[in-house]
């Protein structure tokens, strides 16, 4: 306000004491904030230029009501947040995984009804009209957007990548941290640089922020010093080479080379213990920044169907874990970030670490849309359910999200797949995804099944 700006911060539908039922996200939300923004521009106070700015569903709530074309809409700040509630959220992959949202529901619900997320995905867990409401429709976003992703959320790292991708927008911008949403919002340098955005867009300064870099980076280091705000001019990166890294289940390894024997491994599916490893050695220094995807092929001995869970992560020369540190109580600078883990009942702020970029998949919702599809990122229609016959052998590929990252020479990679989440849940009390499997999972490899991991390197 000192800067000469007005800050409105309203409650969305059915919210706290707002009136009305609270839907999660969707159209619905996208007309709420319509209107908001034109009662804003109205005002006597205002210049008729309203921006949008916050992270998780603040950043949201931007992709939807950015969508709806408000007339007095000037720019939008999303820090962190998805735009498909089916394919980032309760649907991931095919696997029915609410226990978030339904954590959000019961803290944030007002007066009045609750959209039951949670029921509805258990009513219709494939895609119809229902779901396709709730994915944003990010063909119609026209403002000047400073779009702000990490490789390091949980729950937001893929949607908040490809909203910048999608968005047609010829004024955006994309800068990946290495920290933590809220704490970075909330640094005083990036609360500085959103300003800048906004005195552009929002006041008509002549400040120079369109020469600010399209993409800035950061690069994780596990292990090491990570690399920040590194200019480039889009995303991906035009000069990614992508390479296979071949999976040898004898071995335990991976190979830039085809293996020529067959061999299988198997795991227990439903102990929360099994898995598969296969790791590789780099020989020199080694960045990985893009779109992962692994090609599977799998069979189910005692099931129908497979839950996979797969992880990519860097250990050190001796094969130590290497991670990188989010959050610590000297970065923890947002006051809103302690209140919130105060309200969610986090008595104990425990460190938080990345430890890798990940992927699933439910086997059955192994239909790909060769429309949306690419050698890199499978997009799945998740329209149908593909279920396995005894003995029955097939291909799947699984998109892991967006991850940069280096390895130093004689640092290793490994990749974890599992029948059972291989990541912590993002807040305590969130119920764990309701899982199909049963039995054991077999992995092929080598021969006819060219089980590999595509790989983004990046040159240096």
């Amino acid at each position: 306000c000192n800067h000469g700006y007005a800050i409105v911060n309203p409650d969305a539908r059915g919210a706290f004491s707002s009136g009305g039922d609270i839907h999660f996200w969707g159209t619905q939300e996208g007309r709420d904030g319509y209107d908001v923004i034109e009662w804003v521009a109205a005002q006597e106070w205002s210049n008729g230029k309203v921006g949008l700015s916050g992270n998780s569903w603040l950043a949201i709530s931007q992709w939807f009501i950015a969508a709806e074309r408000p007339p007095h809409l000037a720019a939008i700040a999303p820090w962190e947040g998805w735009y498909d509630a089916y394919r980032e959220d309760v649907g991931r992959g095919g696997i029915q995984d609410f226990g978030f949202c339904e954590l959000i529901t019961s803290k944030m619900r007002g007066k009045n009804r609750v959209e039951d997320v949670p029921a509805m995905i258990q009513k219709y867990p494939v895609m119809n009209a229902y779901w396709e409401d709730k994915t944003a429709r990010l063909e119609k976003i026209d403002v000047p957007a400073y779009v702000v992703a990490s490789w390091t959320n949980m729950v937001h790292t893929h949607g908040t990548f490809d909203g910048f991708r999608q968005i047609p927008s010829q004024n955006k911008w994309l800068r990946v941290h290495n920290t933590q949403e809220w704490s970075d919002y909330y640094t005083p340098e990036y609360v500085e640089d959103l300003r800048r955005f906004f005195d552009r867009y929002l006041k008509g300064i002549e400040n120079g922020w369109e020469k600010t870099s399209r993409v800035r980076l950061s690069v994780l280091d596990p292990g090491g010093v990570d690399e920040i705000n590194r200019p480039e001019n889009e995303f991906p990166l035009a000069r990614t080479e992508y390479k296979s890294l071949y999976l040898d289940a004898a071995a335990g390894r991976l190979l830039p080379n085809p293996v020529a024997e067959e061999s299988m491994v198997r795991y227990k599916a439903e102990d929360g213990k099994g898995q598969a490893v296969f790791t590789i050695r780099f020989d020199e220094e080694t960045e990985l920044t893009g779109y992962m995807k692994l090609r599977l092929w799998v069979e189910a001995n005692g099931s129908n169907d497979i839950d996979l869970f797969v992880k990519v992560e860097k250990l050190g020369k001796k094969g130590n874990p290497l991670s990188s540190q989010v959050i610590t109580p000297s970065n923890l600078i947002a006051k809103s970030l302690v209140r919130l883990l105060w309200y969610f009942k986090v008595k104990k702020l425990a460190m938080l670490f990345f430890t890798g970029a990940t992927g699933r998949l439910r086997v059955s919702h192994r239909q790909l849309d060769p429309e949306r599809s690419t050698a890199s990122e499978p997009y799945f229609t998740h329209r149908v359910e593909e279920l396995l016959s005894p003995g029955q052998v097939v291909p799947v590929e699984i998109p892991i999200w967006p991850v940069g990252m280096c390895w130093h020479a004689g640092e290793q990679l490994r990749l974890i797949i599992a029948g059972y989440n291989l990541t912590p849940a993002p807040l305590p009390g969130v119920k764990p995804a309701m899982l199909r499997n049963k039995g054991d999972h077999i992995i092929h490899t080598g021969g006819k099944y060219d089980s590999h991991l595509l790989v983004p390197k990046i040159p240096r």
